[in-house]
């Protein structure tokens, strides 16, 4: 077994309907095969009002199928109208194959490295889906339980059984250095505590092992993402929670993009990684869904991208970057 207590990091034993931690004693239950090892703590999502989901979409997928339970989670979970939940159920389907072209392009080396690959933050389980069509054993660990049933069934869709764990990423329930490869997309930016995130990466890998993120830039000239609010990252920190309440009457809780620099700080030699930051093009199926006047633009963007000269400036206004490399062998790692 690959997990441990997420608490004292000790050994679990299955207990019928329950993981009993062999240290402190903790009990962790099981929702559809899945242990539930989210340890207490400020975090976006409701833990008891999620694993009652987390039934309701087990009980969904047998009653009604896959694809009308991921759109049942866009349309109650996330209280999206029906056009939007139609549109993201497709996305998150449509998802597998981008995610399979991602892994024979920047993903190449995490799905080539032998041993587990790691989807952190696998949300409804693309990455987990393509790495069952490329014969990869995965682990996937998320907050939701509700989209790790999900995940537990599009994997299946494409043949695949990844092992899967509700868990947080400040406080992952996965032995040290049991994990060959990383990958967390757009995970970072909304983690509590982004020093404790990094930490635990450097802890589950193992010696010599690979990590790829990509994360919006802090500093960019198109709309903060998640709330289409521009200018958010240009300002202090302390001023862009009540501007986005301002902008859009939404909450920016756990929402903190990081600007290149802060990166280079989490992912430096001193912590243990030897990483390198880049900037990519915007791919051609993102750009499919952008109105005329953004693909007009993101197109400038990509040929801004392609000039050598430019590539100084980007962490200034650069819309999202990946962290890719390995881990040191020389650095050891804090239990």
């Amino acid at each position: 077994m690959i997990w441990c207590c997420p608490a004292c990091r000790a050994a679990l034993e299955e207990t019928g309907a329950a993981l009993a931690c062999t240290g402190c004693a903790a009990q962790y239950p099981l929702l559809h095969g899945i242990p539930d090892l989210r340890v207490e703590q400020d975090c976006w999502i409701d833990f008891d009002e999620d694993r009652r989901r987390a039934l309701e979409a087990g009980e969904r997928v047998a009653r009604d199928g896959l694809d009308a339970a991921i759109h049942h989670v866009f349309r109650s979970s996330r209280g999206f109208d029906e056009k939007r939940s139609d549109y993201r159920t497709r996305q998150v389907l449509d998802g597998v194959a981008k995610c399979l072209a991602q892994c024979g392009d920047w993903l190449k080396p995490p799905m080539s490295e032998r041993g587990l690959v790691l989807d952190l933050g696998c949300g409804p389980g693309q990455m987990l889906a393509a790495a069952a069509q490329l014969g990869r054993d995965a682990v996937g660990i998320d907050a939701s339980m509700e989209w790790l049933v999900i995940a537990k069934h599009l994997a299946a869709r494409f043949g695949g059984a990844p092992q899967l764990a509700a868990g947080l990423a400040e406080q992952l329930p996965i032995r040290n250095g049991v994990i060959a490869a990383v990958i967390s997309l757009d995970v970072i930016e909304h983690v509590g505590d982004q020093n404790a995130y990094v930490q635990e990466i450097r802890r589950v890998l193992a010696p010599g092992g690979v990590f790829a993120l990509s994360t919006p830039n802090r500093y960019s000239l198109s709309p903060e993402p998640h709330v289409n609010v521009w200018g958010v990252g240009y300002l202090p920190r302390r001023f862009q929670e009540p501007y986005v309440q301002w902008a859009a009457g939404r909450s920016y809780a756990f929402n903190r993009l990081l600007s290149v620099w802060e990166a280079k700080g989490f992912f430096s030699r001193e912590r243990g990684f030897d990483a390198k930051i880049v900037f990519p093009v915007i791919a051609a199926h993102e750009i499919a869904n952008f109105s005329d006047a953004r693909k007009k633009l993101a197109r400038i963007y990509n040929r801004l991208v392609e000039m050598p000269a430019l590539k100084p400036l980007f962490p200034l206004f650069g819309a999202y970057y990946r962290i890719v490399g390995r881990t040191l062998v020389d650095r050891p790692v804090r239990a």
